[in-house]
């Protein structure tokens, strides 16, 4: 496989995160990691390529690494009680600076078409072990077996990216509510976003309002899931840009909100 061209994800390579998924020990993964060296890192790698050229044809300031922008398969179980050692899908985030999981990007989970996908949680990938986290906990079930997706927008970990997101839509809530309408308009809704249950700090005048909802919200973030024969087709890039095209209005407002945010370490 070249780095220049997309064939699609294959029906017998995405065979190998089946067979991860019924046989999560390192004896079988071991037997068949040829599958995931030689097929399925070339095949996301050669997404990333061609993601990278569709989204510069969309003018969408996103791009990732091939090497880089891709998670590992293997999970943190240092303090999770689930000791399975692998994921079962393969994953890659492209962003407007490259780190992974930089404010304002787009999301690549895939693996074999199951039933429908969860909502978008970047915990639950690398560097962050899903099992750790109170929303994994509650749905034992694990995250594979729900099939592939796209996500774009603001996965936030940091209060003040958290807050200064909170504050742009304050600051124009004709601004927000066209964002909600443009993403409407394309069949888009916000996913949960992980609500904290009483209104912020800082924002409570705001309770009772019309932006409580978003206000309430620590992420905006949209998914589109993907159909098995999308990603076995050579136009998966094609669709997942056009999802991130979709999502700009969301991007867009976010990015400038966060412009200048400093984190302090």
């Amino acid at each position: 496989m070249t780095r220049t061209s997309f064939p699609g994800f294959a029906a017998a390579d995405l065979a190998f995160l089946t067979g991860l998924a019924a046989h999560n020990d390192r004896e079988w993964f071991t037997a068949n990691r040829a599958v995931y060296d030689d097929r399925l890192k070339p095949a996301l790698a050669a997404l990333i390529d061609a993601l990278n050229a569709a989204f510069a044809a969309r003018d969408l300031p996103l791009a990732g690494d091939p090497k880089k922008s891709v998670f590992r398969i293997h999970r943190d179980v240092r303090f999770s009680k689930d000791k399975r050692p692998y994921k079962t899908h393969v994953s890659a985030t492209l962003t407007r600076d490259g780190q992974k999981l930089s404010p304002g990007l787009v999301y690549v989970h895939i693996e074999p078409e199951g039933g429908p996908a969860p909502a978008f949680d970047p915990e639950t990938i690398d560097p962050l072990d899903p099992s750790t986290l109170p929303s994994a906990q509650a749905a034992e079930a694990g995250y594979y077996g729900h099939g592939p997706f796209a996500a774009a927008g603001f996965y936030l970990t940091e209060r003040p990216h958290i807050d200064a997101f909170r504050r742009a839509i304050v600051a124009d809530p004709k601004g927000w509510t066209a964002v909600e309408k443009a993403l409407t308009a394309k069949g888009l809704v916000l996913e949960p976003g992980e609500p904290t249950r009483r209104m912020p700090k800082g924002f409570e005048d705001q309770a009772g309002g019309p932006l409580e909802a978003a206000l309430k919200r620590t992420r905006w973030l949209l998914r589109r899931p993907l159909t098995g024969a999308e990603i076995g087709g050579e136009g998966l890039a094609e669709v997942i840009a056009d999802f991130a095209a979709d999502a700009r209005p969301l991007l867009t407002f976010g990015w400038k909100a966060l412009h200048g945010v400093k984190i302090e370490r």
